[in-house]
């Protein structure tokens, strides 16, 4: 029997996917409109520096080659370096200027700082020749800086708001989560309020029910007598249903005391004899009979677990670790595939052909109750381990 959950919410999830993916696009879109417009200032700063050089270039012709230097210098603050090349001490890669093929030839050069260089000719002293000119390319940074701050900007506010959008989603699907489980506790108390209830209205018709039984058995004959077990053990089946109930609706309030963990160990003995046991000399404080029920409902378990196992075997073990002890009970069994140990602690929820799927529920509420801490874990050589952390007794 395995029940569906307890709780069905629909899951906003979708929504909350759609929203941020928007957000997401909507920021992307700013930023590269942002890259766009500073890449078509940044293509005009080579157009500009272009002029300059072409503005520098007119004055080549007019003026003469003595003022060169001088009249550059007034004429362009940005200028950084400046020659007139001959035909014979020009490079081969310039031939194309030389031959008309191309107006003019522009290029960056990596220096510090950066370099836009042009290659001009130009006709002087009744020959061709050709000027190489230098100007800082900074001297256009005036067209690419508002640009610039405003892509910084655009890209700082897009990743912000993808952040928020990835905060804001995770927020809300944590909410989503709390909702649910406030929900499942909710129906759970209620469940367990309702069970409590039935359990211990049941509870007194059935313990009649059983003494009048077990009363006519002893007056019967052996033949006729026989036909009274099935009843008294089907009354005892619902007498542990009843007690979980109430376990699981009302957990008995712990009566803590010290108790030695070689108590545990001769209860094992009792209830899975098959068992290999190994008990360090602890002092616990816990409720033994408690304790005893959480461990009861472990042993079950691991024995169901091995069943059909040739070579199955159960392993006890109590051990320090601290101010606390593990009580560890551990089996070869097939183990517990991952979706169903995800619910374990789930009550009502069972793979077995029989029962409420309560003991680990309740179990591990008792084992809360007193101060522990209960897991069951795959073992790495296969089969299952319980492990319940316990407190220490400490003398005062």
């Amino acid at each position: 029997m395995v029940p569906g959950p307890l709780v069905t919410l629909p899951s906003r999830r979708p929504l909350h996917i759609v929203l941020a993916a928007f957000t997401i696009l909507l920021a992307v879109v700013l930023v590269l409109s942002a890259v766009r417009t500073y890449h078509s200032l940044a293509d005009q700063r080579a157009v500009y520096l272009r002029g300059r050089v072409a503005t520098l270039a007119a004055h080549l012709e007019t003026v003469a080659e003595e003022h060169w230097p001088r009249v550059l210098a007034e004429e362009e603050e940005a200028l950084t370096g400046f020659a007139v090349l001959d035909r014979p001490s020009s490079p081969e890669s310039l031939a194309p200027l030389w031959d008309g093929r191309e107006l003019f030839r522009t290029e960056s050069v990596n220096a510090v700082p950066p370099v836009f260089r042009a290659y001009v000719p130009f006709h002087s002293g009744g020959g061709l020749r050709v000027a190489r000119i230098d100007i800082a390319e900074s001297a256009a940074d005036f067209l690419t800086a508002h640009a610039g701050h405003h892509l910084l900007l655009v890209v700082l506010s897009g990743l912000s708001i993808v952040l928020l959008t990835v905060l804001t989603v995770r927020g809300a699907e944590r909410l989503a989560r709390a909702e649910r489980r406030q929900l499942e506790l909710q129906h759970l108390a209620t469940l367990g309020e309702m069970s409590a209830t039935l359990a211990h209205e049941i509870r007194n018709p059935l313990g009649t029910i059983k003494g009048f039984v077990q009363l006519l058995a002893e007056k019967l004959d052996g033949a006729h007598a026989s036909l009274l077990s099935p009843v008294l053990s089907e009354t005892s089946r619902l007498e542990e249903l009843v007690r979980d109930l109430l376990l699981y609706g009302r957990p008995a309030a712990p009566a803590l005391q010290r108790v030695h963990a070689s108590r545990f160990e001769e209860f094992v003995r009792i209830h899975a004899p098959q068992a290999v046991t190994s008990v360090a000399p602890l002092s616990l404080q816990t409720d033994p009979q408690l304790l005893e029920q959480v461990l009861l409902n472990l042993l079950r378990n691991a024995a169901d677990a091995i069943r059909d196992q040739p070579d199955g075997v159960i392993h006890f073990e109590v051990i320090g670790a601290g101010d606390c002890a593990v009580i560890r009970i551990a089996d070869n069994g097939p183990g517990i595939p991952e979706a169903v140990r995800q619910r374990l602690f789930e009550p009502f929820y069972t793979t077995k052909a029989s029962g409420t799927g309560l003991g680990l529920s309740v179990s591990n509420k008792l084992v809360e109750s007193l101060g522990g801490h209960l897991t069951i874990e795959p073992r790495p050589s296969g089969g299952t381990v319980a492990e319940i952390l316990h407190p220490l007794h400490r003398d005062a």
